[in-house]
């Protein structure tokens, strides 16, 4: 995966991200319409109604690829893109990223539609649309909204059962992390820092890291919006008591001013993520990446309970 290339898409949409959300109309939550045609709502408020279930599926989207597959509607995907990596040893054409796609490809592919992720539809969107294939986008800026595309994917892909597994399967872990947090609340929050890229980027609010970090009993001191670029006085100036460093920033990073004279630093708090897509990818996932954050900053353990659905890799796969 480039990182570069992964950050700059981020830092280029965020703005748009934050203010955007996905819906999906309120029939789809339990079956499709008795007619047997199925209408969706993307994120940007476009009612798009398909005949059938779909079987032939290109995603652009890391999150609904991993998702897919967690809902055993993989071999519905024709295509997938450049960052998906769940599940791993992925054997479908590559056709792109949000910087572009191959349209001559996913033309060949004939794809019932296409899966964006963004508040927009960037220009080859909109030249998928002309050459006739539905593009769907969508945008989940918060866990109950990765559990609306999970049903979304869900009625798609004629698999809502497992949607409605897996959506139980959140909420289920998310009170059995509200348990453990319970259990340290007598202890003040850290202050922390997410050290997302070289030159001190993190993620401030309106993202997910930033409500993960809160879920894991963090005390965000980037509380700007969006991801930016914060500045090394401000960082000497709060003094975080957790550094968690991204696994594409080499631990060397901390090893200088500011972060050499941090609370974290000298009291051996810095965390190196291991994975970072089950902190920055939005689907299921990110349940296991807020109990990987809680396990390695305090003396507690989250017993989340089983995914309900038995897969080849299993949904920890890289953690």
């Amino acid at each position: 995966m480039d990182r570069k290339l992964k950050i700059a898409l981020t830092v280029a949409v965020i703005v748009v991200l934050v203010a955007a959300f996905f819906v999906y109309d309120t029939t789809l939550k339990t079956s499709a319409p008795s007619n047997g045609t199925i209408t969706v709502r993307d994120s940007l408020g476009r009612n798009i109604t398909f005949n059938h279930t779909l079987t032939r599926i290109v995603s652009i989207d890391p999150s609904a690829t991993a998702t897919l597959y967690a809902l055993g509607a993989y071999h519905d995907l024709v295509g997938g893109n450049e960052f998906d990596c769940y599940p791993p040893n992925e054997s479908i054409p590559n056709v792109g990223n949000s910087y572009g796609v191959n349209q001559e490809e996913i033309v060949n592919l004939s794809p019932q539609v296409v899966l964006l992720y963004g508040a927009t539809i960037p220009s080859y969107g909109t030249q998928l649309l002309n050459l006739g294939i539905p593009v769907l986008v969508d945008n989940p800026n918060s866990i109950t909204q990765i559990e609306e595309e999970t049903t979304m994917l869900g009625v798609l892909t004629g698999t809502l059962k497992n949607a409605s597994l897996i959506n139980q399967w959140m909420n289920q872990s998310l009170l059995a992390i509200n348990k453990s947090v319970s259990s340290i609340s007598s202890q003040p929050e850290y202050s922390a820092f997410y050290y997302l890229y070289a030159g001190g980027w993190t993620a401030g609010n309106g993202t997910f890291i930033g409500q993960i970090m809160q879920y894991a009993h963090l005390k965000n001191i980037a509380n700007a919006s969006g991801y930016y670029e914060m500045s090394s006085g401000l960082i000497a100036l709060d003094n975080p008591q957790v550094i968690l460093l991204d696994q594409y920033v080499n631990y060397s990073a901390v090893t200088t001013p500011p972060y050499n004279e941090t609370s974290a630093f000298l009291n051996d708090r810095v965390v190196s993520v291991v994975n970072d897509t089950f902190i920055e990818d939005p689907d299921f996932r990110i349940i296991y990446g807020i109990a990987w954050i809680l396990d390695s900053v305090y003396p507690t353990f989250v017993s989340l309970p089983a995914f309900p659905i038995h897969l080849e890799y299993p949904p920890t796969y890289g953690l």
